[in-house]
């Protein structure tokens, strides 16, 4: 006899019968290897075993309904963004069956081999270029194996669950009801063969394979045991997942929760307890950084925990991580960023921005529900009222959480907002609830001028100390603390006793504005604040102009600065150490429209909005605006070049110069008029004078 081929294969699960593994690859082989040459094909079911020979019939062909093919298509090219999803996919089909099973044997029913340990197998054969998953689980007959990979639309898992909610009992698990599950393998096989036998006891065994194409063909099969085995023939452009590295992250990332064990060649991979399922009294805090980490892919421990689950108005287990340290974040690219998407421990999404508000991105954490909404694969989410439910269930208890926190451990809470108070000052921005803009609000922290230099206080704090009557929150913009403390707009406050907050940021000024009352108090700006000075020289004669002189020099203002370039000049006594300052309404929006302004328009825009918005003050008790008076009409040039310093001055108190650039070759004018003055003159000067 002539030697034709040399058959090496590899058996990875000695429970199987060796004799049918062998007859399997033989029969895979020789009809690979003989379709491809002119050699005589070989009826292969009459290669039989000396011990217990297999039934020598022939398989049954049967064919896809007619719209399967198109739909295997589908499957293997548009529905999934990546092929390695095909190994979620059957792993999650091998946890429904045995959550099927477990199920069963709490009902009292028979099955065979009751006493073996429910698991999931995978195995890899490099040689014979195969992945093999494998359950012990329900299992199915011939009818079922028909009815549940003859039909892309058909799901078991969905009958199942279906048929379990009609009896009234909703305490299943099973994840794999979405009907194209078990079809995804065609992405990356050639050929697949699948190996079942039912649970229930004197069941026959049968073997189901197909090409994904030319229907499929399924035959009896001796000494298999309970459950399903899926052997995977990869594709060449697919052999990636034959090696043993690159299945162990695929099943870390997809199917590290699955509540079952899953061994890859004999080694248990999924390690990490799903924690979101257990109780929070009973999780240890290395637990909880074990998973932190896992999730972030960073080493740091995590700064806050929270745990929380709800059934309404939609089910959800949830456990959120905050990071010592804000992460890098790519707002513009949301792709890595968000939490994790499970269904019943399964991975849906690695990265779902959409679970999460924008302010919120910067968490790391797990949502399982049993309620998202799933299309035909568990990647493509639709967009539904489910969704954001629990989008907004999981704002509403984080913002809880927070606040919880800022009472329990101030101190603590102060390190997490020095870290990520940005994100809660665009969330206040941002929301449109507004009973989460107050709750929001509640989290704030500033520096306060009636506390120490780093110190931060809340909106609670400010109005618990507040003088009685008191209907105003008041804060002023500064670049830093010691330029707020100069500030003329501080000084009148400081006088009367009342406190100030000190806001560093131009966040902060978007942030107040947009909020403008606090508990039925007034949010307001020091440089609007309408306190009375407490004067000191009011009583003194000639201590200040008088009515009648500070009308006549406000209106004089107002005409050397131009009527085009200020809304109001007057007199007021709000201050007493600066000549003058600016009052405005709503100053916070005006510096932020002043910086949008286009550059080629930001000139025109600059007149036009203090046109229209800034009234400037005059001190009459300040040596400069006294003698002003008199220099207005003894030396009017000079004067001018003053009231137009003074103004100048003001804006730049208020943050609100243009250019300062301009102010130099005024400087200089006036410099140069003061030391003319106080030159002494020479006769001949004298004369030409």
């Amino acid at each position: 006899t002539t030697l034709l081929y040399t058959i090496k294969f590899e058996v990875h699960n000695l429970d199987m019968s060796l004799r049918l593994y062998s007859r399997l690859n033989l029969r895979h082989f020789l009809t690979k290897t003989l379709a491809s040459t002119s050699c005589r094909p070989y009826h292969l079911t009459s290669v039989n075993f000396s011990e217990a020979p297999l039934p020598d019939v022939e398989p049954q062909k049967l064919q896809f309904q007619a719209e399967t093919r198109q739909l295997l298509d589908i499957v293997a090219k548009s529905l999934y963004s990546e092929r390695e999803v095909f190994v979620r996919e059957l792993v999650s089909n091998a946890a429904d069956a045995l959550e099927k099973l477990r199920y069963n044997q709490l009902k009292g029913e028979e099955i065979d081999d009751a006493a073996a340990s429910l698991k999931i197998e995978v195995s890899l054969s490099d040689a014979l270029k195969s992945i093999t998953i494998e359950d012990n689980g329900l299992g199915m007959t011939k009818e079922e194996l028909i009815a549940n990979l003859g039909t892309i639309a058909r799901s078991g898992s969905k009958e199942f669950i279906k048929n379990v909610s009609s009896a009234g009992d909703n305490s299943t698990n099973v994840i794999g009801q979405f009907g194209v599950g078990f079809y995804s393998a065609f992405m990356v096989g050639s050929h697949v063969t699948v190996l079942t036998k039912s649970a229930k006891p004197g069941s026959t065994g049968y073997v189901w394979n197909s090409n994904g194409a030319d229907g499929y063909d399924i035959k009896e099969a001796a000494g298999l045991p309970r459950g399903t085995r899926i052997v995977i023939q990869l594709k060449d452009d697919a052999l990636e997942f034959c090696q043993k590295d690159r299945i162990r992250d695929v099943l870390k990332k997809h199917s590290n929760f699955v509540g079952f064990p899953i061994f890859l060649d004999g080694t248990q991979v999924n390690t990490i307890d799903p924690l979101w399922t257990r109780k929070s009294s009973d999780i240890t805090e290395a637990e909880h950084t074990e998973l932190y980490q896992s999730l972030s892919d960073r080493k740091d421990d995590p700064l806050y925990t929270m745990q929380f689950s709800v059934e309404t108005p939609v089910n959800i287990k949830c456990v959120l991580y905050t990071p010592k340290y804000m992460p890098q974040l790519d707002l513009s690219n949301l792709s890595n960023v968000g939490i994790s998407l499970y269904c019943k421990k399964v991975l849906v999404q690695t990265k779902n921005p959409k679970l999460l508000p924008e302010w919120l991105l910067f968490l790391q954490g797990v949502v399982d529900s049993e309620d998202i909404p799933l299309n035909l694969s568990r990647e493509l989410l639709q967009e539904s009222v489910i969704m954001n439910k629990i989008k907004s269930v999981i704002t509403g208890k984080m913002i809880g959480f927070l606040n919880r926190q800022a009472k329990r451990d101030p101190a603590k809470y102060e390190t997490f907002y020095r870290e990520f108070g940005r994100f809660i000052r665009v969330g206040l921005v941002t929301t449109e609830s507004q009973t989460e803009r107050e709750d929001l609000a509640k989290l704030l922290r500033f520096e306060s001028s009636k506390e120490e230099k780093g110190v931060l206080v809340s909106l609670d704090q400010y109005m618990e100390r507040a003088a009685e009557g008191q209907k105003q929150i008041y804060y002023l913009s500064c670049p830093n603390r010691e330029m707020a403390l100069e500030s003329p707009y501080f000084e009148t406050l400081q006088q009367n006793d009342i406190e100030v907050l000190f806001t560093y940021n131009k966040e902060d000024d978007v942030v107040l504005f947009r909020l403008e009352d606090y508990k039925d108090r007034k949010l307001c700006t020091a440089e609007a604040a309408n306190v009375k000075p407490i004067s000191k020289t009011a009583d003194i004669p000639g201590s200040k102009l008088d009515k009648k002189e500070g009308n006549k020099l406000a209106s004089w203002f107002r005409d050397s600065l131009g009527r085009e370039n200020v809304k109001e000049v007057k007199i007021s006594d709000r201050q007493h150490s600066q000549p003058a300052v600016v009052a405005v309404e709503n100053l916070a929006q005006l510096r932020q429209y002043l910086q949008m302004a286009p550059p080629d328009q930001k000139e025109a825009s600059y007149k036009y909005l203090l046109h229209s918005n800034v009234v400037l003050e005059l001190n009459p008790e300040h040596d400069i605006i006294k003698q002003l008076a008199g220099l207005s009409e003894s030396n009017p040039a000079v004067a001018d070049l003053v009231a137009a310093q003074l103004f100048d001055n003001a804006l730049m108190n208020a943050d609100l110069i243009h250019d300062p650039r301009r102010m130099v070759s005024r400087i200089n004018q006036i410099l140069r008029a003061v030391t003319d003055s106080s030159s002494p003159k020479s006769p001949e000067s004298q004369s030409k004078e």
